[in-house]
């Protein structure tokens, strides 16, 4: 990251959060072929699972917690 930039900045990060505020997945702002086309493309890919578990239910927030 360059000097002043926070982990906000990241390409995974805004992948991420367009995914969670409803943007298209072809609205990645970064050149294909890019490191960060990639990780932005796989923080959209993952933030879309990880709704998937949830909307479904199958993520058991007290998992960790069961002996």
């Amino acid at each position: 990251m360059s000097e002043g930039a926070t982990a906000s900045d990241s390409p995974f990060i805004k992948g991420r959060n367009a995914r969670l505020y409803g943007k298209q997945r072809d609205s990645n702002p970064y050149a294909e072929g890019s490191e960060d086309h990639q990780a932005w493309a796989q923080a959209y890919d993952e933030a879309a699972d990880d709704r998937t578990e949830q909307d479904a239910g199958t993520v058991d927030p007290q998992a960790s917690v069961r002996t």
